[in-house]
């Protein structure tokens, strides 16, 4: 039975997604262990929180801007869990082992310094979605040590899948599918586009403004974007690189206008998009080499093994 120690801030953390979580890793046969149930009156709670980051199989962190500050700053409870942690990872040790997980949607602003580089897994969705079930399905995966690819799709040569070397809950399509590797803005519908407070307030004049996508891109595909945007290489004056999200199949500028958009902002994104296609597709090469040459290496090693015990006489 894989063991995932659970490392929040309790002030923070939504407790009905986090009940929900801990619902189905148990249900799904993975034990979980989290203080506010498994400290008894009376623990040495360092005690607890060493023993538990070091023998649990995962460690799964809740990110939330509070979480982040604690972590960063090494205050309280918090920080000294991020010390252990921040520890092991400058150490190269069990560099998988930790999982970042956000109830929200994600942004820099929620992530300690020491999870810069990972992924996280989103589950920021409702739990009765589609996405919010895929997403704790590769969480699920990645804890039981099975792969994320697709049967049918590891026997296609035109649509191979590929896993991401270092992060667990991203499958990304193999180059040869140009179709899916290409993220393209679609529409505006005028329905989703929210009503301004206009009550005097700063920012009370803008709103949200959705773009639809021709299809839901992964978790790296996003993470790329949210940084392309942050620092676009071309954007005008009335650029904002903290307004944009992706939620599901659509891009979500939240403190904007229509008018905006159309005299600034979408030629900005349709720049950044593009920008961020082409970074995916050659991270995507990148992976598919590595995954070769890692093939290659073993079945070197195999036929020599082979070899070796043909000779052998017994």
């Amino acid at each position: 039975m894989k063991t995932v120690f659970i490392s929040y801030l309790h002030s923070e953390a939504d407790g009905e997604k986090l009940d929900h979580l801990i619902q189905l890793l148990e249900e799904n046969g993975i034990r979980v262990v989290i203080d506010e149930r498994d400290l008894e009156i009376g623990d040495d709670l360092p005690l607890f929180m060493e023993r538990n980051l070091v023998e649990s199989d995962y460690i799964i962190v809740i990110l939330t801007s509070g979480y982040k500050k604690r972590a960063d700053d090494r205050q309280g409870g918090v920080g000294y869990e991020a010390s252990i942690m921040a520890a092991s990872l400058s150490k190269n040790e069990a560099v998988k082992k930790f999982l970042p997980v956000t109830f929200e949607a994600y942004r820099d602003e929620i992530v300690p310094v020491f999870l810069a580089s990972k992924l996280a897994s989103d589950l920021s969705d409702d739990v009765e979605t589609k996405l919010f079930q895929r997403s704790f399905e590769k969480l699920k995966r990645t804890i039981l040590g099975l792969s994320t690819t697709n049967r049918s799709s590891q026997n296609s040569s035109s649509s191979k899948v590929v896993k991401v070397a270092d992060e667990s809950d991203v499958v990304m399509t193999s180059v040869d599918d140009d179709e899916n590797m290409q993220i393209m803005l679609t529409s505006i519908d005028s329905d989703e586009v929210t009503q301004p407070r206009n009550d005097g307030t700063p920012g009370s004049a803008l709103y949200v403004v959705p773009f639809h996508l021709n299809h839901s891109p992964n978790r790296v595909w996003q993470q790329i974007f949210l940084q392309n945007w942050r620092f676009p290489p071309r954007f005008t004056t009335m650029h904002r690189g903290d307004i944009a999200s992706v939620r599901g199949n659509r891009i979500i500028l939240d403190g904007t206008t229509i008018e905006e958009v159309r005299d600034y902002h979408l030629e900005t994104l349709k720049l950044v998009i593009q920008e961020t296609n082409k970074q995916y597709k050659k991270l995507v090469i990148q992976e598919q080499q590595r995954q070769e040459r890692e093939r290659e290496l073993k079945n070197k090693q195999r036929d020599n093994v082979k070899s070796v015990i043909n000779d052998l006489k017994f």
